[in-house]
């Protein structure tokens, strides 16, 4: 492999490990969004949408989440 096939090998790598952790860290952003919606909601007795408005959840997040919460059950 020459030198420059092995820096474009390299900056694929890193774009795949830089992708990699973004998604992983937007997963654990949504698994603690969630376990705060359902806290919110067991505490406060309250439905999701009230929930997500108390943890000041923007509107055109409230149905990605609401997904979310369906498919866990």
């Amino acid at each position: 492999m020459d030198n420059f096939s092995k820096q474009i090998y390299e900056a694929g790598i890193n774009d795949g490990r830089a992708e990699g952790k973004a998604e992983g860290k937007a997963e654990g952003i949504s698994e603690a969004t969630i376990r705060f919606i359902k806290n919110t909601m067991l505490s406060d007795s309250c439905s999701v949408d009230q929930a997500m408005v108390k943890l000041h959840i923007p509107p055109e997040e409230h149905q990605y989440f609401k997904d979310l919460l369906a498919k866990e059950q």
